[in-house]
């Protein structure tokens, strides 16, 4: 592809050099240059691209987007130079034609929200691949290519928009002709533009909570990253049809509303009387929910085996969509009753205890009181939980989640969770804090154990028959961060399923 049309979507670029040359790939990462490539110099959090412009051209880069002035030593050389106010934000429309525009050639739904993206984004995959359709998947946890599934190893909701684009590319060559795409607030930030060039067709919020506001600065300004989802619809220049799903429940409902503009809305909720598709007849067990959902297409029976009543939330949105693109309301029942369950949320470890464990993401406030407080009255004995905070992101939070689990919980142990560069034994006491401000006392209700490993055999030595173990905040995740970036690898799952092991049970995993 000529440069020329790599940068035709960047107008407020100054290019010096030719244009006329073809470009044989694209690159963020000097590394990954090919002969005759684009490199695009981004400033990250730990590392600037554009120190690395120098190794990029002699890797045979003939372009280079920066936003910074660049040394004469690069101005002499035979690379064009491309100067953009933003070279992150740049990478969007950039990879997007690089790859041919891909999210054109798909109906594009994006999931964003809070809470519940990875699971109402992949209920939704499972629903769209009904009746002769077939989806592709991008989410925190998996990615999907029609019937391939394999596991998101980054540790990033939202890929860089370079992996984004690749990968609807990849899922247009798959022959799928939905793209289901989890959307965080850093991804539709204009600053990190990760997911600005996808052409969304559906756009759908699952709630809004006080989050990330390390990045975001005001809950205002995360709320209206969030909703640039829905100013997504409006913005590719297509004619086809484009839908709004929100969460009537959430009191930011009309703020997302406004920001769709001209695309239909389709509303759900648990309990506000004026969605368009609410459920009735509900019933919560420890082992899923049914109820009946009544919409503008007919009444659905849905039975989904994912237990809480934010997943009654996360599969009447995914209900929606599908009803929406033309799912029948019988397939997407069908889709939903064989969903066995999402890693890391809300996921039963069985191997035949007499006790519940549950693994689940939750790690922040708002999850804690959810999932302990829909946990709690199902538990016919002991509430257990085993948690810790991660190093280097919210302080205040900790305590407050540790008054949280102290209330709801008969035994509290606090764990490791990602340490990273701050004393791990100092986060578990900024925990206990809050544990002992609900009137736990250490050695009785509540343990500080580090190493995650141990504390989760304490806790499972503790439980008894009917007692519920909550293991929370690494759900899917595949390694635990300490000290200068160490790894240790992890999956908690496993660890679980092998502690389980070592006290006697066994037989085999069950797969729902």
């Amino acid at each position: 592809m000529k440069l020329e049309q790599l940068i035709a979507g960047l107008p407020s670029a100054e290019v010096v050099g030719p244009q006329d040359c073809e470009v044989q790939g694209v690159a963020y990462d000097s590394r990954q240059v090919v002969p005759g490539g684009l490199f695009v110099a981004i400033k990250g959090t730990h590392v600037d691209g554009h120190h690395f412009i120098t190794p990029a051209i002699e890797r045979g880069a003939i372009a280079v987007v920066h936003e910074d002035p660049v040394p004469a030593a690069h101005g002499s050389s035979a690379a064009t130079l491309i100067r953009v106010p933003n070279s992150r934000a740049a990478l969007s429309p950039i990879a997007a034609a690089f790859y041919g525009y891909p999210g054109r050639q798909l109906r594009v739904v994006g999931v964003t929200g809070s809470k519940g993206k990875t699971t109402t984004s992949t209920l939704i995959a499972h629903v769209l691949d009904q009746e002769g359709h077939s989806s592709g998947l991008m989410t925190t946890v998996d990615f999907k290519v029609g019937p391939r599934w394999w596991s998101n190893l980054t540790r990033q909701t939202t890929p860089e928009a370079l992996e984004v684009q690749a990968m609807l590319r990849e899922i247009v060559d798959g022959g799928c002709d939905f793209a289901v795409v989890e959307a965080s607030s850093h991804g539709l930030s204009p600053q990190w533009n990760r997911v600005g060039d996808c052409d969304f067709d559906v756009a759908v919020i699952t709630n809004i909570t006080h989050e990330h506001l390390d990045y975001h600065g005001t809950f205002e300004q995360y709320r209206s990253d969030k909703a640039r989802l829905f100013d997504l619809l409006r913005v590719d220049g297509s004619t086809g049809r484009k839908t709004a799903i929100i969460n009537l429940d959430d009191p930011n409902a009309e703020f997302f509303i406004e920001a769709a503009g001209n695309a239909d809305v389709v509303t759900y909720a648990l309990r506000h009387p004026a969605a368009m598709v609410r459920p009735y007849d509900l019933d919560l067990t420890r082992d899923g929910v049914q109820y009946t959902a009544t919409t503008p297409w007919g009444d659905v029976e849905i039975e989904l085996g994912i237990p809480g009543e934010f997943n009654v939330l996360n599969s009447l949105a995914a209900l929606s969509v599908g009803l929406v693109e033309g799912i029948s309301g019988t397939a997407c029942a069908a889709a939903l009753r064989s969903v066995g369950g999402v890693n890391g949320r809300m996921e039963r470890v069985e191997l035949g205890q007499p006790f519940t464990v549950v693994v689940d993401y939750a790690h922040n406030p708002d999850s804690f009181e959810q999932v302990m407080g829909m946990m709690r009255p199902l538990a016919q004995g002991q509430l257990i939980s085993v948690f810790g905070s991660a190093g280097e992101r919210d302080h205040e939070k900790r305590a407050i989640q540790g008054e949280i689990a102290g209330r709801y919980c008969d035994l509290v142990v606090i764990a490791d969770e990602d340490p990273r560069d701050e004393d791990r034994e100092a986060i578990l006491e900024e925990i206990a804090v809050g544990v002992r401000q609900a009137g736990k006392r250490e050695g009785r209700d509540y343990l500080k154990i580090a190493d995650r490993a141990q504390a989760i055999r304490e806790a499972f030595k503790r439980a008894a028959p009917g007692d519920i173990v909550l293991l929370l905040g690494k759900g899917h995740e595949s390694c635990i961060i300490y000290e200068g970036g160490r790894k240790l690898p992890w999956l908690e799952r496993a660890e679980a399923e092998q502690a389980l092991r070592e006290m006697g049970y066994g037989g085999m995993r069950d797969e729902g």
